[in-house]
């Protein structure tokens, strides 16, 4: 959502419109891995599911936890292997793991390792991810396999309690420290993930260094003319997310500037090119931006594809590229950036985000538009502030019609703020999307914990650089996490 922060121009335009987005089901092609084991508890990593070809499976590693079960041998002419189980974490230590058995040929690319473990709601029914597990909010969660461990390691929580914290990159450079409760000072990742947030989003720019025209008049000085916020500075943040064990969701913009229902400007870059070569350009940036996470070892989980892209995207100046007026080509836009993406990982999930939490007649046919264009999605991300969206109530009932109607989808709050005027929210905004039926609701992102404004107040007051927690709206994420079983 468009936030007015002190960098920007002018507080009554940037506060006229609104910008933000989070997890569903991954999918894709992937071959034998290696059986590895983990340290262990009680439980025994099950055997990875046998799929239909792939390159030769690597020997395991040993671990040092209960027995990890070998790999199945993957069969033939198909696209994905079967992937091998590992051993659950936990406190005791058991026998080494044991061996992976190989994978057959001709699969497109290498294996994942598969937890062995089933996570969520009621310990529901299993999917095609890399993770090997099932997913919904009842079952015991433990952590382990994925994707190319050295690309950073999946993370798929029983539910999601994530914070967009995309500022706090600068806000650290420039001297922000951030306090606990007890007056403790700790590093902000730290310090959410003991507050029981298990997952981090950030977006990021083309450009931020450029300035943008602004549709109702005028010129947007440039989001950052330090470069914050390209992907240069998102990777080295992201890197620190995922060496903290939390989750990644990566928000494209696809703009040098805010995205968001009011303005959807398309990068200096790319301006002057029409719709095949605008296409092209699109999709090389996000497979060089996707590659680049996964180099570092900061792959993200989900991945946004756009920011409130309710009226489309690219839309200034001159001719709207991918307005909601022309879904034929709003999908090709969408579909070049999901393909680019699948083409780095396809196990990493695939988010789109509009901001109508309140508003359910035009989510309704926003999502019927994208799917009956072809535009392949896991998860639907609403934006849900009491500012802009209305008060809870109408949340619940957008999300809980969604969910019925759109039964392959996963849900998420893609951006809420606390409500001024009722301390409550913040639980009743996540009891929404938990409670939705058959495992739909994957979570919640509080938009920017650090900061207030118009859209709402955040969960830490500032003075100066001190940055401290306000215990009354961060404990409730204490509270939440032994709520829902995280």
């Amino acid at each position: 959502m468009r936030r007015a922060l002190a960098r920007t121009i002018s507080v009554a335009l940037l506060f006229g419109v609104h910008c933000g987005n989070a997890g569903g089901s991954s999918n894709g092609p992937t071959t034998g891995a290696a059986g590895s084991a983990m340290a262990g508890s009680a439980q025994t990593g099950q055997a990875g599911q046998t799929g239909s070809g792939g390159s030769a499976g690597a020997t395991g590693s040993t671990g040092s936890g209960v027995s990890g079960a070998s790999g199945a041998a993957g069969a033939s002419a198909g696209d994905a292997t079967g992937t091998t189980g590992t051993a659950s974490a936990g406190a005791s230590t058991g026998p080494a793991g044991g061996t992976g058995a190989s994978g057959s040929a001709a699969g497109n690319t290498n294996g994942t390792t598969g937890a062995g473990s089933t996570t969520g709601h009621d310990g529901g029914a299993a999917s095609g991810s890399t993770s090997g597990s099932s997913s919904g909010h009842d079952a015991a969660a433990s952590e382990g396999g994925g994707a190319n461990a050295d690309a950073g390691a999946p993370s798929d929580p029983a539910y999601i309690l994530g914070a967009d914290v995309s500022s706090v990159q600068e806000a650290i450079a420039n001297g922000a420290k951030y306090y606990d409760d007890d007056g403790t000072q700790k590093d902000i990742l730290a310090l959410l993930k003991g507050h029981g947030f298990n997952f981090i989003r950030l977006r990021t720019f083309v450009d931020p260094t450029q300035s943008a025209p602004n549709p109702a008049g005028g010129t947007f000085a440039p989001y950052s003319t330090q470069g914050y916020g390209d992907i240069t500075h998102v990777v080295a943040y992201a890197k620190l997310v995922k060496a903290a064990g939390l989750g990644f969701l990566l928000d494209f913009h696809y703009s040098d500037y805010w995205a968001d229902p009011g303005k959807q400007i398309k990068p200096a870059a790319w301006t002057a090119d029409g719709l095949t070569s605008f296409t092209t350009a699109l999709s090389s940036y996000t497979q060089d931006a996707i590659t680049q996470l996964v180099a570092a070892g900061a792959r993200p989980d989900i991945v946004q594809v756009g920011n409130e892209i309710t009226p489309g995207m690219d839309l200034t100046p001159g001719t709207a590229l991918g307005p909601t007026s022309n879904w034929k080509q709003l999908a090709q836009l969408l579909n070049a950036g999901i393909d680019a993406i699948h083409g780095v990982d396809p196990t990493i999930q695939i988010m789109l985000h509009i901001d109508r939490g309140g508003d359910l007649a035009t989510s309704t046919t926003w999502i019927t538009n994208a799917m009956n264009n072809g535009v392949k999605f896991d998860v639907f991300g609403e934006s849900c502030y009491v500012a802009y969206q209305g008060q809870p109530s109408g949340w619940q009932n957008t999300f809980t019609q969604l969910a019925a109607k759109f039964p392959t989808l996963k849900f998420v709050m893609a951006e809420y703020n606390a409500d001024t005027s009722d301390n409550t929210e913040l639980r009743e905004a996540n009891d929404i999307i938990f409670q939705l039926p058959n495992h739909q609701g994957l979570g919640t992102f509080f938009w920017e914990p650090t900061e207030s404004g118009a859209w709402g107040p955040g969960l830490f007051t500032t003075s100066g650089n001190k940055v401290t927690t306000i215990p009354a709206s961060i404990d409730q994420y204490d509270q939440m996490k032994t709520a829902y079983g995280l």
